[in-house]
């Protein structure tokens, strides 16, 4: 589920980068230039009505993007970590099963030669960061 959350969340990075608003920029500039090249020509009209077009779907392009990201900062400021006692703020919390999922990830690497590390191997088990935190905090 910690993978699935954080391949949601990498994906999300991605489409909210400064990249899609660049290039949805670009596309409208590229579209009113082609309409300004072509006033007067047989092709005009098109070059006219693509130019518009192209600006309604750069606007709705913008509004998505500030929505999104309006949404995600209002999610990560208002819920709390699952399961904490405290009052913590999301960003903080996300960070600390990040730390844990990069230790984890570093101890699936390591040859070990304790017995529940060679049971974990068998099984290809993984832990859980949220359970690291936890006992780290008990």
């Amino acid at each position: 589920m910690a993978d699935d959350l954080q391949k949601s969340v990498n994906q999300l990075d991605k489409d909210l980068s400064n990249s899609w608003m660049e290039l949805s920029e670009r596309v409208r500039t590229l579209a009113a230039d082609l309409k300004l090249k072509t006033a007067g020509t047989e092709i005009g009209a098109e070059a006219e009505h693509l130019s518009t077009q192209a600006a309604l779907l750069c606007d709705h392009v913008s509004k998505l993007h500030e929505d999104v990201t309006d949404l995600v900062e209002n999610i990560e400021t208002r819920v709390p970590l699952i399961g904490s006692e405290g009052a913590q703020p999301a960003k903080t919390a996300v960070d600390e099963i990040e730390r844990e999922t990069i230790q984890i990830q570093r101890e699936s690497h390591e040859l070990r030669n304790d017995f529940k590390d060679i049971l974990k191997a068998l099984f290809m088990w993984k832990d859980d960061p949220e359970e690291r935190i936890k006992e780290k905090k008990s």
